[in-house]
């Protein structure tokens, strides 16, 4: 049996431990059924991880010992990649955001436009689940890095709050677009992914006067949650670590 990962922001390097949050316990004792002395694996969010063996568990609580680093059972992607995605509605959001975080996207942020099916205040009450889903979809890939998942913001506000801070901005577009540039490569970026409905003119407008190439591959349709995870493996073939 694979060794169960688990995540601690309470890692004491110095005493060799760390403790499990409720909701880790939880899942360790009541889901998976470990036994005190049961091999696991712990990361920091943060890129470290260290294999050790479960030494107390209750319904509340962990401690895990004898913590030993370890290299990641996945490795980053040398492209960092900021991924921006209009929400779009019922569960396949949940999807998009399970897909970046094995498509190895290092940020992540919810995006409103006019043609978003979803109100601003609706989406911040999501917040919870879809970090909840991101640690899951860590856990389960093998990365010891959790992809961060910043606040929602209307796709105008957002273009312009990000300006010059990655090597390039890619602005995907069903039109208007040009193809993909394989140069400069970049070590980080910003993709952003539209709604169902294709942007307004307003919002085009809004990105190349941000300084955003506005990209589009092809003639093919696809549906929102394919795109967001269809164009994030293109990116990581063309500059990541998928080849």
């Amino acid at each position: 049996m694979s060794v169960r990962r688990f995540f601690s922001d309470s890692i004491d390097e110095a005493l060799g431990r760390a403790e499990l949050s409720s909701d880790e316990a939880h899942h360790a004792r009541d889901v998976l059924r470990l036994k005190t002395g049961d091999a696991l694996s712990i990361f920091d969010g943060e890129g470290r991880e260290f294999s050790g063996k479960l030494l107390s568990l209750t319904k509340s609580l962990g401690e895990v010992g004898d913590l030993q680093e370890i290299a990641p059972a996945a490795p980053e992607s040398p492209l960092s990649i900021t991924q921006a995605s209009v929400v779009i509605p019922g569960d396949k959001y949940d999807l998009v955001v399970q897909k970046a975080v094995e498509l190895g996207v290092a940020r992540f942020f919810p995006l409103t436009s006019m043609r978003c099916e979803i109100k601003l205040k609706d989406i911040e009450k999501k917040l919870t689940r879809w970090r909840r889903i991101a640690l899951d979809a860590a856990k389960q890939c093998g990365r010891a890095c959790l992809m961060e998942i910043d606040e929602p913001l209307d796709v105008k506000t957002f273009v312009k709050t990000m300006t010059g801070t990655c090597d390039r901005r890619i602005f995907f577009s069903e039109r208007e677009g040009k193809k993909l540039a394989l140069d400069p490569t970049p070590k980080s970026l910003i993709s952003v992914i539209g709604p169902k409905g294709g942007w307004d003119d307003s919002e085009l407008a809004a990105a190349r006067d941000s300084g955003f190439e506005i990209v589009t591959l092809g003639g093919r349709i696809l549906r929102a949650e394919t795109a967001a995870i269809a164009l994030t493996a293109i990116l990581q073939h063309r500059f990541g670590d998928i080849n």
